[in-house]
């Protein structure tokens, strides 16, 4: 039996893709509000609780909460039961093993990023188990988070962290660039609704090409659709100007940056 504690869209996409994958599972879930619990329990065949003490007959936990409710969730569980003996699955961001040992007192930990494509069942989970933890139960949640993503089981938590500014934000840098180029051809005529369909078919279009290019890299997928004197040349050239490649790095470096803030900010 899985609890799952916190249940936005996130924990929503991960569990529905369990269940799914694996409909004998059964499922436990809360929230303070209650709301979401229901809502989700509802759509899994599951059962939503009122209290933390109702999820003590789950050997995974899956805590899907914002870092900054952590420290009260440690208090309530204080107040309910030991987590000594259970297998906690965090996704939260930036709260490391160490800290989640120390205040959860257990060992069995493993920390996941997935990112929000989960959501349509096409996602990518970074994976950091604790150094000690059992193999089965690594297996066991890689076999979970397989049911929404392409996972990824990381060697170091310094490479979880600093990945996490790639595959968990990276939705977003690509929203934007996408954003842009919606814009641009509303400026140009195209109605906002055709705009952005022209987008999409744009990405999924050059994402399948990157996915079936077999071994030519991306510098050569670019040269096929520039030529010398062509149009597209023109636009590459502005991008090259301002170097688009700095500015990614050292946006993602500022992603890191704050990740590690975040994780000084709840160690202590």
């Amino acid at each position: 039996m899985i609890a799952v504690i916190g249940c936005g869209n996130m924990s929503n996409a991960i569990i529905k893709g369990i269940h799914n994958k694996y409909p004998d599972e059964k499922f436990l879930t809360y929230t303070p509000s209650h709301t979401r619990a229901k809502d989700l329990a509802k759509a899994i065949n599951g059962k939503a609780v009122n209290k933390l003490s109702d999820l003590e007959e789950a050997h995974t936990l899956i805590i899907a909460c914002k870092p900054q409710q952590f420290d009260q969730l440690v208090k309530d569980f204080n107040h309910a039961f030991s987590l000594k003996e259970k297998y906690v699955i965090s996704i939260m961001a930036a709260i490391n093993i160490e800290t989640l040992e120390r205040k959860l007192e257990t060992k069995n930990i493993t920390r996941v990023m997935p990112n929000t494509p989960a959501l349509v069942g096409n996602g990518v989970s970074l994976i950091y188990h604790q150094h000690d933890l059992k193999q089965e139960l690594k297996n066991l949640s890689e076999m979970y988070f397989q049911s929404c993503s392409e996972v990824y089981v990381l060697k170091s938590e310094k490479e979880f962290n600093e990945l996490t500014a790639i595959s968990g934000s990276g939705p977003a840098y690509l929203f934007l660039f996408a954003k842009g180029l919606v814009e641009k051809a509303k400026q140009l005529g195209l109605p906002e609704s055709a705009a952005k369909k022209m987008v999409v078919e744009l990405i999924q279009g050059s994402t399948k090409l990157i996915e079936s290019a077999g071994e030519k890299n991306l510098d050569t997928l670019i040269s096929e659709v520039t030529s010398k004197g062509g149009v597209t040349i023109e636009a590459v050239n502005i991008y090259k100007e301002k170097d688009l490649n700095k500015i990614t790095s050292q946006a993602v470096d500022a992603a890191i940056e704050r990740s590690i803030q975040i994780s000084k900010e709840f160690s202590s």
